[in-house]
Formats: C-alpha cells, structure tokens, sequence
C-alpha cells in the first residue's frame, strides 16, 4: 500500500484542490502513444491559471455561473471553478488535441465539464451569449492575438457578458491588450498579483467588467 501512494504521488500533482497528472502519469502516455500530440504550446498547465485560482479564492464566482475558458488547454482552470462554484463550464482550444487531456483531467477531479476545437476568430457573438463569464491564462503570447483577443471582448461585451479575466506573466502583447481594452472599456481593472505556490510568478489580471 506504501508504495502504491508513492508511485502515485511521483505521477501526479495536488493543486488548488485538483489532480494533474504529469507526462510520466501512464494514461497520460497513453494518449501520447495515441497522437495526442499539442501542436499550439498545449503541452502542460500554464502558470497563469494559478494566478486567476488565487484571485477567485478571495474573490468567489457566484454559483452556477456559465463559464467558458478560452485557449483552455488541459482546463484546469475551469475544472476549479466547477469544484469550488459549482459553475457550468466548457472549455474552448484551437488544437483538438489538447481536449482528450481535458477529458482526463475532468474525470479524474470529478468535474462535469465539455469541451470543443474552436478558435478565437470563431468564437461569435451567438456563441459568446451563452456565458456569463470568460476566463483565459497564458493565451496572449503572440502579437497577432492581440487584436483577436481585443476583438473577441468586444463581441462578449457585446453578446451580454458579464465579465471577461485574462492572466498572463505580464508578456508586451498582454500589455497591449490590456490598453487597448482600458481605452475602450468603462470597467477595467488590470491587477498585478504575485504568488509564491505552487510556483513563484509575478502577473498581472485583466478583468473587463
């Protein structure tokens, strides 16, 4: 029994109350083995979401909140806003492959969470009216995604959104974003927050309201 939670502990990490499974993890090299494969940087969990899960810990969603992760990845972050706000959350990525990693991690937390390929540009404003919230980290890397990120607030605002929040470790298109979106937006706030668990990261949080 000793040296079962051992080699489990050594596959998986306990964060914010959620399982991730590491690249070692033998389901997780199952779906490698299978072509699962990240083509757009999907490869792990970036650091951002913890900054958005350490904000909302003092600042909780209200219950049943419709939540939609933009860029999701492996979805960790909506999969804590499930567990901990019992929100309705789905989950968006441009790379199809990411999503079986999503699947996983969604049933090994527990969480009821659906998913589908759809980038930002594809993302209209029927689609956006369906939620109340959008939320993304590390997904402004590039220059080209400022205006389609830029863009896509526009459309949520738009569509009825409630609130759209944005993290990411304070890159120059991030900034730009947030700029662009303080020019544009009566509600803006653009937080800067550091955390030292699990990682050590200093960040900044854009909210549009």
């Amino acid at each position: 029994m000793t040296h079962r939670k051992i080699k489990k502990q050594k596959n998986m990490h306990r964060l914010y109350g959620l399982k991730i499974l590491k690249s070692n993890h033998p389901q997780m090299r199952s779906l490698k083995r299978s072509g699962h494969v990240a083509e757009i940087h999907g490869h792990k969990v970036w650091n951002a979401s913890y900054l958005i899960m350490d904000y909302l810990k003092k600042h909780p969603l209200p219950k049943r909140t419709r939540l939609l992760e933009i860029g999701c990845g492996w979805g960790l972050l909506s999969q804590y806003c499930a567990k901990n706000f019992n929100c309705r959350v789905h989950g968006i990525d441009a790379d199809r492959n990411v999503l079986p990693y999503l699947q996983l991690h969604a049933e090994i937390n527990q969480v009821r969470m659906t998913a589908e390929k759809r980038s930002f540009k594809q993302s209209t404003k029927d689609f956006l009216s369906n939620f109340d919230l959008i939320v993304g980290s590390d997904i402004c890397f590039w220059d080209e995604m400022v205006s389609e990120l830029f863009n896509l607030v526009v459309r949520a605002k738009k569509s009825g959104v409630k609130q759209v929040i944005i993290a990411d470790p304070s890159r120059p298109p991030f900034h730009a974003l947030s700029e662009r979106c303080q020019e544009k937006f009566a509600r803006v706030e653009v937080i800067d927050k550091r955390i030292s668990r699990p990682v050590k990261l200093d960040g900044d949080i854009l909210i549009v309201r």
